[in-house]
């Protein structure tokens, strides 16, 4: 089973994403991200941070980028 309150903790603590808005959303072992980041390189941090929790085998990166 994925741990939502995990992701999200990590998401808010990784210093790259500060000031983003991540909203993570759980439904068996697919995570979806959706929300704003600033850059490209935010987006793939925020996703590769999600792949590395355990039970995940889909993850869809809706997050848009100002």
């Amino acid at each position: 089973m994925i741990e939502k309150a995990q992701l999200e903790s990590v998401l808010r603590s990784t210093l790259s994403l500060n000031g983003c808005t991540i909203n993570v959303k759980i439904s068996k072992s697919k995570v979806t991200l959706s929300g704003r980041v600033q850059t490209t390189d935010q987006k793939g941090e925020a996703e590769r941070l999600a792949w590395d929790v355990i039970g995940v085998w889909t993850v869809t990166n809706d997050l848009a980028i100002d």
